[in-house]
């Protein structure tokens, strides 16, 4: 007489909270808020400093020399040239965190702050790299859509609110796999990769 044999269960996905869905490559665990909030910490300390830099520079050649006029009577008349506009500093801004961050994050999936805290974003269908279309539209919603706000007057003042809801939107992710705003429009999914791989 033959034994009836149970079917081996099938696998069940693993959706638990803290990990993100089967992929090519593997499970990997969610990254948490804290990191996401220091690397970002960190890349916008960067990207401020380079974005002073330049600024300072276009300033100091813009400047230029301050010309003295001494008339015939022997009064004297001091000529300055016109300082920078003031959303000279704003426009540069975007296009250092343009210039820093789409790239880095297209190739390698995260940003130096990323590097340093161990977190990277792989696409979530995939589990690759993100590649540029992707990482544009992610900087477009964290960087470029604020900035572009802060150049018009009256609400150009609170641009910065902008900045912080999608930053902090993957606490009220509704799939538990805090993912924000930037993260569901690019497609990805922000998991640890510590800093040696």
């Amino acid at each position: 007489m033959a034994s009836a044999t149970r079917p081996a269960p099938a696998r069940r996905r693993n959706n638990a909270p803290g990990s993100t869905p089967e992929s090519p490559r593997g499970s990997h665990s969610l990254a948490p808020m804290s990191l996401r909030v220091a690397g970002a910490a960190i890349d916008m300390a960067l990207v401020l400093v380079v974005a002073g830099l330049v600024t300072a520079w276009l300033a100091q050649r813009e400047l230029g020399v301050v010309q003295v006029r001494i008339d015939g009577a022997g009064a004297t008349s001091v000529i300055t040239p016109a300082a920078l506009p003031p959303w000279t500093a704003i426009a540069i801004w975007v296009l250092v965190s343009a210039a820093y961050t789409v790239p880095l994050m297209a190739i390698w999936g995260r940003t130096v702050g990323g590097w340093c805290v161990g977190i990277r974003a792989l696409l979530i269908n995939s589990g690759g790299p993100l590649g540029w279309s992707a990482a544009a539209r992610r900087w477009l919603l964290m960087y470029g859509v604020a900035g572009l706000v802060s150049l018009l007057p009256v609400v150009g003042a609170v641009a910065w609110l902008l900045i912080l809801v999608v930053g902090l939107s993957p606490l009220w992710d509704a799939t538990r796999r805090l993912r924000g705003f930037a993260d569901h429009w690019s497609g990805d999914v922000v998991v640890r990769a510590p800093w040696h791989r």
